[in-house]
């Protein structure tokens, strides 16, 4: 049957509950599923944690323990139910188990270990199934995962601080190290749920260098991404900060002694950015957190090798320093506001924009912490 507005709705609230997905959850998809019976929800699920039950799984517990019978019912899927046993049994054979009578799912699992044959195992079982047939709120829900497997990288968020007068740094003595915030404390709580949110975190050699981050999360809450370093020339130190605050950290370059938790990537003959990306996409990474410097995140704005930029701009001017990126002139403005003192610009690739099958709407925007 054609998908009605009814269909829209409840696949709507499935997609609020696939948020709730953001950390804990990678390199899985975020997926969410309402039950509904005579137009009521009868229960609801999301996949929260890597190695959990999946959305479908929870939804179905929760229509159990209602001891309702499904044959009458609807599930309302975000994607694809999965068809093949991985750290659980597949939602597919779950499904049929309940008695459900119809499904909708809002897109095909693009993993070629699903791709269509969790919809049609469920149609083979009798299961009414309908997909809709195009849904770009769901694609940009699951852009990381979507992007791993369709366009064979990461998904790629480049992030900038700077002045309000588009300074990244001020200038500094030769001998002046550590970071200098330009922004208020508090933006810090949402720049660390960024880390959280992603497969790792890259910066270059001047970063570690001048600033010697740690790179982890301690402003909120979620697990550390992997902390990726582009040092093509080894000036990096074995005793940065950034080595000892990880169980692991990699290397493209780097000095000649490493420190026991780093790991090398070799150069090779690829530009070094190709290099870090390909790596993390071989090692499952999903998406990358490009944190600078700012020559970093320009050299990955030349190369076209990003997706989201996003940009923390204090409410102080430097009149002079290190200049921070500009967004493109063909970046698609996705939204702009203040956030306390600070003032945040969230721009996208429009070739990303395309991939994903249209622009973003308002309703798309980043959320943020209370």
């Amino acid at each position: 049957m054609p998908i009605a507005p009814s269909d829209q709705h409840w696949m709507s609230l499935a997609l609020q509950l696939a948020r709730q997905g953001d950390i804990g959850t990678a390199p899985n998809p975020r997926v969410g599923c309402v039950v509904t019976h005579n137009n009521q929800i009868l229960s609801e699920g999301w996949h929260s944690q890597i190695g959990g039950p999946h959305a479908e799984v929870n939804a179905l517990n929760a229509s159990q323990d209602l001891k309702a019978d499904l044959s009458q019912a609807t599930a309302y899927v975000t994607l694809e139910p999965c068809s093949h046993h991985g750290k659980t049994p597949p939602c597919a054979d779950r499904l049929i188990q309940s008695g459900i009578g119809r499904v909708v799912v809002g897109m095909v699992d693009p993993d070629p270990r699903v791709s269509g044959s969790g919809i049609g195992r469920l149609r083979e079982a009798g299961i009414v199934v309908d997909v809709f047939p195009h849904w770009p709120e769901g694609r940009w829900l699951n852009r990381r995962f979507l992007s791993s497997l369709e366009r064979g990288r990461p998904w790629i968020i480049l992030k900038c601080a700077m002045s309000t007068d588009g300074f990244a740094d001020p200038i500094r003595r030769q001998d002046e190290k550590g970071s200098i915030p330009l922004t208020h404390p508090k933006l810090k709580r949402l720049t660390h749920r960024w880390r959280a949110e992603e497969g790792a975190i890259l910066v270059g050699a001047g970063t570690v260098v001048i600033d010697n981050p740690q790179l982890n999360v301690r402003e909120a809450q979620g697990p550390a991404p992997l902390p990726v370093v582009l040092d093509p020339n080894g000036r990096t130190s074995n005793q940065a900060a950034l080595y000892s605050a990880h169980l692991q950290s990699w290397v493209v370059g780097g000095p000649l002694e490493l420190h026991p938790r780093a790991k090398r990537i070799p150069m090779g003959n690829a530009p070094i950015l190709t290099t870090a990306i390909e790596a993390l996409h071989q090692a499952g990474i999903r998406s990358v957190l490009v944190e600078g410097g700012p020559e970093t995140v320009r050299r990955f704005m030349q190369t076209g090798l990003w997706d989201e930029y996003r940009i923390c701009r204090g409410p102080s001017a430097l009149q002079k320093g290190l200049a921070a990126p500009r967004a493109p002139s063909s970046a698609i403005l996705r939204g702009a506001h203040p956030f306390g003192q600070d003032h945040l610009e969230y721009h996208l690739n429009p070739d990303s924009a395309d991939w994903i099958g249209s622009a973003p709407s308002p309703t798309l925007s980043i959320a943020l912490p209370s």
